[in-house]
């Protein structure tokens, strides 16, 4: 019996519906239902970290709340990166604190300018998405692909945030076009070579994640500085990538971006918006694997949105997992905030206790998948 199915057994929830004095549906949650509650929002948060080391002064958090169960996934970045040797002591170290599953331990490794495994620290380089689809056979790109994926894997990692699957469709585009992100203009060419992309990732035992969610190529904007809205410049071609990759059954997760486009949503960006994930990229493109937001501390929403509508907003929408990244800016005790908000939206009837158990079901089979690979390695 797994893990899961224990701890379904043993901790059954008891949800019952009351009304409260002002009429409202509201829900309350004996102590089992919060203990399994809790657990599952913990595997819903990936956020950034602030040390290089485990017993760093500033790892004390970390520690607990890895623990306890209160973060599913950690995303690294340069500064928490000295060298390999480094690096992988301080990933088996973080990784062997889990109790139960196993930790996302994530990185955005596109090539190019977006890249966390440095030259400088050790780490061979890869060129840009735009140089590898302009230049490079497919065969050659699946070749470069899996080197990235092979050092991924070596270093303790196993989850890309990438590829890159935004449509070239603006190259003057400040998040995308300029900085040579996208693979192509063409929405096949796209297709073709983000499959390579993950495939190589797949036999290297590291998970992929398309981005960014509906299509962030056409953008005059950046969603790291504030509102990037696609309303009038998106079009149907950017959704072709996502959908031929769905398709093909190649997909782990897909990152919703924080892109506003007003005809579906009017108050949302995507990476909040129930119409967004729910019903097209879910219903209408039949995703049902792991979404993932974009860093919810970006000035595209966080100028916008209070922090407490932000994760309510983002569970609504059918997203599994909530990335707050920027460790400098992360409030120490910003996974037991966002947990109380979690369990007094569902109190207060704002949130189903069903929208939590949906995602903990997507993510633990992706973590399942984890394991097999991991399985497979020491065979």
């Amino acid at each position: 019996m797994s893990f899961r199915q224990y701890t379904y057994l043993l901790v059954i929830l008891f949800l019952f519906p009351k009304v409260s004095a002002s009429g409202q549906s509201s829900v309350a949650l004996d102590s089992l239902g919060r203990i399994q509650l809790e657990h599952e929002i913990g595997q819903m948060l990936m956020v950034g970290i602030r040390g290089t080391q485990l017993d760093m002064e500033l790892m004390a958090q970390t520690q607990q709340q890895v623990s306890d169960g209160e973060i599913g996934g950690i995303i690294f970045f340069k500064h928490n990166i000295k060298n390999k040797s480094q690096l992988k002591n301080f990933i088996n170290e973080i990784q062997n604190l889990s109790p139960t599953l196993p930790l996302f331990m994530a990185v955005d490794e596109e090539g190019g300018k977006v890249r966390r495994l440095r030259k400088s620290q050790g780490f061979n380089e890869f060129p840009s998405a735009a140089y590898v689809g302009n230049n490079l056979s497919l065969e050659e790109a699946r070749e470069i692909y899996l080197g990235m994926a092979d050092q991924i894997h070596t270093a303790g990692l196993n989850l890309n945030l990438g590829p890159v699957v935004d449509v070239n469709t603006n190259p003057s585009s400040p998040a995308i076009g300029k900085l040579k992100r996208s693979f192509s203009s063409d929405p096949e060419t796209v297709y073709n070579y983000s499959k390579a992309f993950v495939d190589a990732h797949h036999e290297a035992s590291v998970l992929t994640t398309l981005k960014h969610y509906p299509g962030h190529g056409s953008s005059r904007e950046d969603t790291h500085n504030d509102l990037t809205d696609i309303t009038h410049s998106w079009n149907d071609q950017e959704q072709i990538p996502f959908k031929r990759l769905i398709e093909s059954s190649s997909v782990d997760m897909i990152m919703a971006g924080h892109l506003f486009n007003h005809d579906l949503d009017a108050k949302y960006p995507a990476s909040l918006s129930y119409a967004h994930i729910q019903k097209n990229l879910r219903d209408k493109l039949g995703f049902q694997g792991v979404v993932i937001t974009d860093d919810l501390q970006m000035g595209a929403i966080i100028k916008r949105f209070s922090l407490d509508e932000i994760i309510i907003a983002a569970v609504n929408s059918g997203s599994d997992i909530l990335q707050f990244s920027d460790p400098l800016d992360l409030d120490d005790d910003l996974p037991a905030h966002i947990r109380e908000v979690i369990l007094q939206a569902i109190a207060e009837g704002e949130i189903d206790a069903d929208r939590i158990h949906e995602s903990y079901e997507r993510i633990s089979s992706l973590k399942d998948k984890l394991k097999r690979g991991n399985n497979n390695d020491s065979k």
